[in-house]
């Protein structure tokens, strides 16, 4: 697999409406690298996901429902993402659009992890209701771990009346929006040990909305 393929990829996601550029590279993922560690001692990598509390003497709260991804380290997948973050601060359009676009970004990597029969590559897995999570039997090696937790509100916008609806070209009208937020560390996986990490409301990567909508009834 040669770099251009995989930002062939990548260009498929409209990143907040950045342009990625065209990069010349050698390959980013040693694939080979992982399948050789895959053969020796393998590591793990455990974690919590919480709130702190809103006072030092208050517990803190776990986070259940976080979805947390591993994947090989790409330096250019990395640098997408940061394009992406940097991009957010753009405009309000490109930073309703960030969580979604860090998204389509993951997919797209994965979807060049699946081409390259690698796909067994991305571990995912669910934090349990005590916040907990692990992640075991890993190649040794760099990883990047992406943690997304979306919290859905239920908050209608107005719906526009009949004659508004015959009169203009409504959009799909705003029934909620969910807020997103989205971790990204980068983590060294040793054979035989086991790695511990903290997913907090203080060391989020990015926080986003993505809107839920649905066609106007009246029209």
């Amino acid at each position: 697999m040669r770099w251009p393929r995989l930002l062939g990829l990548l260009a498929l996601a409209p990143l907040v409406a950045i342009a990625a550029p065209a990069r010349e590279a050698s390959l980013d993922v040693d694939i080979a690298a992982y399948r050789r560690a895959a053969a020796g001692r393998l590591g793990a990598l455990t974690g919590r996901a919480y709130e702190t509390g809103a006072k030092s003497t208050a517990a803190d709260r776990p986070l259940p429902g976080t979805v947390v991804t591993l994947l090989p380290r790409s330096e250019t997948f990395l640098r997408t993402l940061d394009e992406i973050k940097r991009g957010a601060r753009a405009s309000i359009t490109a930073y309703r659009d960030a969580a979604a676009a860090v998204r389509r970004a993951r997919e797209a990597y994965e979807r060049v992890l699946w081409a390259e029969g690698a796909l067994d590559l991305v571990r995912s897995t669910d934090v349990a209701a005590d916040g907990a999570f692990a992640v075991r039997d890993l190649p040794s090696g760099q990883w990047v771990l992406i943690g997304v937790r979306s919290l859905f509100v239920d908050k209608p916008a107005r719906r526009p009346t009949p004659r508004e609806s015959q009169t203009y070209a409504t959009p799909p009208r705003v029934i909620g929006h969910g807020t997103v937020h989205v971790w990204l560390l980068e983590v060294q996986v040793t054979g035989g040990r086991t790695e511990a990490v903290e997913l907090t409301d203080r060391n989020a990567w990015l926080t986003g909305i993505v809107e839920e909508r649905e066609p106007d009834a009246n029209r």
